[in-house]
């Protein structure tokens, strides 16, 4: 099914991408609101016990969030001079499985706290007054999520080829993710492998080909997009790596010793793997949340001196310039071209 072609696209200024996002947010936002509000009300005539559920549920996904799995989309979209049909949609959709994945991964982790308020399975407890109910009720909140997420792709305004594209691709977007997972529970894996199937999949790759799909792309450009996304996801992870112990903790929201207490398992802890120094170190404080302040300074101190961080910052460049050679060849204008070089660098060099 053909359509037809949109007007030409205004020439895109220098922060093109920036205002993209901020556009991009106060939709998804809003359609978020909207769909919570809707589903809330569904579950609250069944029972109120499903009523608190969804309330949990969608109390975390309107809480805050950069949506930038949304941004991407349309970037993507834009870029490959998409009409902007179903973009807001699709960005719904992966906001909605980005909560799915926060409460199974903050049950998994025991986190009680997300985005500044409790997570879903802490709130959860609280309102049922048991701790096996509300985990359970947890995990069925991020099952709920997922379905809800595939439904409201299936709704997308685009001709049934491309929405049946757009459904594959999440799916193959999920079953990476949660093999990621699998490995980064199980700490089995090369930490880059963890990156590439737990952020890359469902933060880069998958939003940026998802906008081509919708705009109607080439499969050339799709699986170029795709190619792009894998390095740009991976420097997106290596930042967070970094900004989680040396980040500013009034930017983060987090204190810059919390991803050590909490026995993150990051780029820079792989980097000391060789250390002498900081192997004596790392069981004294990796995911000890009474470790001495001394010692994790200690630690910090050590990754800035063994170099570990200065190779971290290096291989963040480094992918970041891999994504920017993928974006090069793909077969689009210029200034589609230039939204995307943009795309990539405010992930890799953002400072929250």
């Amino acid at each position: 099914m053909m359509q037809t072609q949109p007007e030409a696209r205004p020439q895109l200024h220098s922060e093109a991408f920036v205002t993209l996002a901020r556009a991009t947010k106060g939709q998804v936002d809003s359609a978020l609101e909207k769909l919570a509000s809707r589903e809330i009300e569904k579950a609250d005539k069944l029972a109120s016990d499903a009523g608190a559920v969804m309330r949990a549920l969608f109390d975390l996904a309107t809480r805050g969030g950069k949506r930038l799995r949304p941004a991407l989309v349309s970037a993507a979209n834009v870029a490959c001079n998409g009409e902007g049909a179903a973009v807001i949609e699709c960005g719904v959709a992966l906001e909605v499985i980005q909560a799915y994945l926060l409460i199974h991964d903050d049950w998994m982790d025991q986190d009680d706290v997300r985005r500044g308020g409790p997570s879903v399975h802490a709130s959860l407890r609280k309102t049922f007054g048991d701790q096996h109910a509300g985990d359970a009720c947890a995990v069925l909140a991020g099952d709920y999520a997922q379905g809800l997420a595939l439904d409201l792709m299936t709704q997308a305004r685009v001709p049934p080829v491309r929405m049946v594209s757009a459904v594959r691709e999440l799916a193959s977007m999920l079953t990476d993710v949660v093999t990621g997972q699998i490995l980064d529970v199980r700490m089995a894996g090369a930490v880059e492998t963890i990156h590439r199937l737990k952020t890359s999949s469902y933060t880069t790759r998958a939003p940026l080909a998802l906008g081509a799909i919708l705009a109607g792309a080439d499969a050339s450009v799709v699986e170029g997009l795709r190619a792009a996304g894998e390095p740009m996801g991976v420097a997106f992870q290596l930042q967070d790596d970094l900004l989680g112990t040396f980040g500013d903790p009034k930017k983060t929201g987090k204190s810059a010793r919390s991803d050590l207490k909490q026995g993150k398992r990051t780029a820079l802890i792989a980097e000391l793997e060789g250390d002498a120094e900081a192997q004596k170190l790392i069981p004294r404080v990796l995911g000890k949340a009474d470790a001495k302040d001394a010692d994790v300074d200690a630690l910090i101190a050590r990754m800035v001196d063994s170099g570990a961080k200065s190779r971290v910052e290096a291989r963040r460049a480094e992918l970041v310039s891999q994504a920017s050679a993928e974006i090069d060849r793909l077969a689009i204008d210029s200034e589609g071209k230039r939204l995307l070089h943009e795309a990539a660098a405010a992930l890799a060099k953002r400072e929250d």
